[in-house]
């Protein structure tokens, strides 16, 4: 049996000054929470940091993901998980030794999980699949949110998700990056079975039920339901 469709709203999208009512907002039909940590250095924005992950863990019983696009991600990654961060996920390109941080993750409580960027290749990275329990394909450009999908990243989309089958792995295939209404389907006909998406969700009149339609159209795609 296929693992159901992840629905993860990401944060980023929502209204900072009202965070936890934004997260509670969906909860009962999303997933995940989506957190982008980035420090401004491995992507030129900065947002939010342990310190609010945090507080916001008291405020919601929902998972969070958490997506660290920041630079010496050992030093960091494990106070997120220590934190109550469902999934950690950080960068290939960020990250000397991936294999020895997915399994500090692990040890720390949390899943592990290792995000492509989109001009990075996904190939040198296949063997960590058995490693990790999320990989996160950029279906854009890693820094910003808002940005247009880039259907040509399916590709890699496609390379992970032959890989997972064909060696029988338990591993979330996640893309982040313009997934809406317009592009979720393609995705998930790709392969992908967890989606992060912003503005589709926050910049909608009402969160919950965008997360709703969302999934019904992974679910409608009949590929990964």
């Amino acid at each position: 049996m296929e693992p159901s469709p992840i629905i993860a709203p990401s944060i980023l999208a929502a209204d900072f000054a009202r965070l936890a009512e934004e997260v509670r907002a969906v909860e009962g039909a999303a997933d995940w929470v989506h957190v982008d940590v980035m420090d401004n250095h491995f992507v030129p924005n900065l947002t939010i940091g342990l310190p609010v992950v945090q507080s916001l863990r008291k405020a919601t019983d929902i998972p969070f993901d958490v997506h660290l696009m920041i630079t010496e991600p050992e030093r960091w990654a494990p106070g997120f998980a220590e934190a109550g961060a469902y999934n950690v996920t950080f960068h290939a390109e960020a990250c000397e030794d991936p294999f020895a941080l997915a399994k500090t993750l692990r040890a720390a409580g949390a899943k592990a999980g290792l995000a492509i960027d989109r001009d990075t290749p996904v190939e040198p990275y296949l063997e960590l699949l058995p490693f990790v329990d999320t990989l996160l394909i950029m279906t854009i450009k890693a820094g910003f949110g808002g940005q247009k999908f880039m259907p040509e990243m399916l590709d890699k989309v496609r390379d992970v998700r032959r890989r997972i089958t064909a060696k029988g792995l338990e591993v979330r295939l996640e893309v982040d990056g313009g997934i809406s209404a317009d592009t979720i389907e393609q995705a998930a006909e790709a392969g992908a079975d967890a989606f992060v998406a912003g503005t589709a969700v926050y910049g909608a009149d009402d969160p919950a039920e965008a997360v709703r339609k969302l999934r019904a159209q992974v679910l409608h795609s009949g590929v990964r339901a």
